[in-house]
């Protein structure tokens, strides 16, 4: 996923928007180095653990990530909406889910009854990882 820096914490939390215009988010950065605000870099985003609850996505939401409160509880996080590429079989209990131009593959751990190809879904992440790579 290729991405816009907007900001770096000290903490190594990142602030960043996609760069295919479907939006936003904050995620701890795990590369060696923080990247330069204002740059831009490729990143593999991925959930630290599985999905455990999800819901069908509003109509008028964009295929994306957006910064806001994803629970009463924890304020922090990500509302993530994307559309499912492809659900694991027995004993794979991998989702494949497009994020606005890119393909994320995301751990569930919930009944999979209703993930279904092609259906859109949204789902609060309170905690969103990115890996730095190069092409």
């Amino acid at each position: 996923m290729r991405v816009f820096v907007d900001r770096v914490a000290e903490d190594g939390r990142v602030a960043f928007r996609c760069t295919d215009g479907h939006g936003s988010a904050v995620a701890h950065w795990m590369g060696d180095r923080l990247p330069a605000p204002g740059t831009d870099t490729f990143v593999e985003l991925t959930l630290p653990g599985p999905l455990t609850e999800w819901g069908p996505a509003l109509p008028s939401a964009v295929s994306g990530l957006e910064i806001g409160p994803v629970g009463p509880v924890d304020p922090a996080g990500a509302l993530v909406t994307g559309e499912v590429l492809g659900v694991g079989g027995p004993g794979d209990p991998v989702l494949e889910l497009r994020i606005g131009t890119d393909v994320v593959l995301v751990e569930v751990s919930c009944d999979e009854s209703g993930l279904e190809i092609a259906r859109r879904i949204s789902f609060g992440a309170p905690r969103l990882e990115v890996y730095p790579y190069g092409l």
